[in-house]
């Protein structure tokens, strides 16, 4: 009967150690199923992550582009505000300037030498002239310098100088500070950058 427990007894170490090796053999593929799942849900985890962040990022750069933009515009309204006004305050001076020279004896002498290099240009032909009311007393002088003229005065021309019409040639000569004004303040414009972009 010894022999039949021990026989027993051995049978039941070998259940015990085959069971021990199955358990952990188990335990092992367990372990390496867990490993092998928290590493796929980490590295799940970090594609997700990694995602995120480059929508953020996206999203911030956006956002910050377009704030450069609505600023950078304000700023460039701002600036082309500051100088229209600028240019404009420039230009006033320079009307109130032409308007002092108006009152002085170089303005009489401005406004003969325009009416003679107008006479030249007609060759004597018939025109009529206009000038400023406030020019009035120069109305005689225009006269005999630009034989066959009419005088007449304009309202438009507000500063000063002379222009006259030619309906044998055809052609309008503008010599008034109004328009020279004018010019260079297109001019001004064109060149100065006071745009917009």
């Amino acid at each position: 009967m010894i022999d039949a427990t021990s026989k027993t007894n051995r049978f039941l170490e070998a259940i015990e150690k085959y069971a021990e090796e199955q358990r952990l053999e188990m335990r092992a593929e367990v372990e390496a199923f867990r490993e092998e799942q928290l590493q796929a849900a980490n590295e799940e985890g970090t594609e997700a992550a990694f995602r995120f962040i480059q929508e953020q990022k996206r999203e911030f750069k956006a956002a910050l582009a377009k704030e450069m933009a609505r600023k950078e515009t304000q700023k460039k309204r701002e600036l082309f505000e500051k100088r229209s006004r600028m240019a404009q305050s420039v230009f006033e001076e320079a009307e109130e300037k032409l308007r002092a020279f108006t009152k002085t004896n170089k303005y009489k002498e401005y406004i003969t030498t325009s009416a003679r290099l107008m006479s030249e240009k007609l060759g004597g032909r018939e025109c009529v002239v206009y000038m400023a009311k406030g020019d009035a007393q120069y109305a005689s002088i225009i006269e005999s310098v630009i034989k066959q003229s009419t005088v007449r005065f304009d309202d438009n021309i507000r500063i000063g100088g002379i222009s006259c019409s030619c309906g044998e040639l055809s052609i309008v000569i503008d010599d008034t500070l109004d328009t020279k004004l004018e010019d260079r303040k297109r001019i001004f414009v064109e060149t100065s950058g006071l745009m917009v972009e």
